[in-house]
């Protein structure tokens, strides 16, 4: 099932290769994106959206790059360069994918808006691997439809219920189904690893995470279940906050990581009407 899953333009494992994230400059990442074009269409629809608030059109690569940054851009590569493998022919499946493969981006712009005001390691590389933490739901679509799974187990919002829906009727989550076609597309292992470990902060305790990483894994799995209730329209204001995290079993485990000083003042940032400016729309 996972070889029938087209495989994603060859420019996506240059784009999250180490070598190309560590020295790639502007000009190296817009000769990428302007080597595929339905990519590149896709990119400048995407700088032009509400959600980044350019203040004039942006007409390039390069002033997309200009006015956003290179990890803005990269992201947005990496979003749409990934939804290029997936497609279904069913009106809810085509429905689904559209709001997981728009919870990557939210997400990832989320991430990327918390992340540098908080005491965590490398907010780049932690937006990329929020990103790329949607491939398994994503392919996990194409399963529904081949197998006739009910719609529930891939319908975006809460993720608990879909992935206990998935190990019933496959054996396996959408999240291992990431690793695997991860692994099939020869992107990183490090950064399989890394969304695996992100996502599975829904059941691991924060006593069993090495606590330096212990903030990072929970601040990227909070913006990405924060981004994929913003793709379904869910209102995000600081009462549904604090009920998500008081009793929202996607939140159980999270409850306890909020008490690390490093992230101390994220339930602030996110009752700021400030950081959720645009996601919304």
């Amino acid at each position: 099932m996972l070889r029938e899953i087209p495989p994603p333009p060859r420019a996506l494992r240059q784009l999250v290769s180490p070598d190309f994230v560590a020295s790639a400059g502007a000009a190296d990442l817009a000769d990428l994106v302007m080597g595929e074009p339905l990519v590149a269409a896709k990119v400048m629809a995407a700088v032009n959206s509400p959600l980044y608030g350019v203040r004039q059109p942006v007409t390039s690569i390069s002033q997309a790059i200009t006015f956003l940054g290179m990890t803005v851009v990269r992201n947005i590569c990496l979003r749409h360069m990934m939804g290029i493998s997936f497609n279904v022919n069913s009106a809810y499946g085509r429905r689904a994918l559209d709001t997981l493969d728009a919870s990557g981006g939210l997400a990832g712009a989320l991430c990327l808006r918390l992340a540098p005001r908080l005491p965590v390691d490398d907010p780049s590389g932690l937006a990329t691997q929020v990103v790329i933490s949607f491939i398994g739901h994503l392919a996990a679509i194409t399963f529904q439809h081949a197998s006739r799974a009910p719609d529930d187990a891939v319908a975006p919002g809460a993720l608990l219920p879909r992935l206990r829906l998935q190990q019933a009727h496959w054996g396996v989550s959408a999240g291992a189904i990431g690793q695997l076609l991860m692994r099939e597309w020869k992107l990183p292992p490090g950064l399989a690893q890394d969304a695996w470990a992100l996502e599975s902060v829904l059941v691991t305790p924060v006593e069993a995470v090495p606590p330096r990483r212990a903030p990072a894994l929970a601040l990227g799995y909070v913006c990405a279940r924060l981004g994929e209730r913003l793709a379904c329209g869910q209102p995000l204001g600081p009462q549904e906050l604090d009920q998500a995290f008081a009793s929202d079993p996607d939140f159980h485990h999270v409850r306890a990581y909020l008490d690390l000083p490093a992230l101390a003042d994220l339930p602030g940032l996110l009752r700021d009407e400030r950081t959720l400016e645009g996601l919304r729309t």
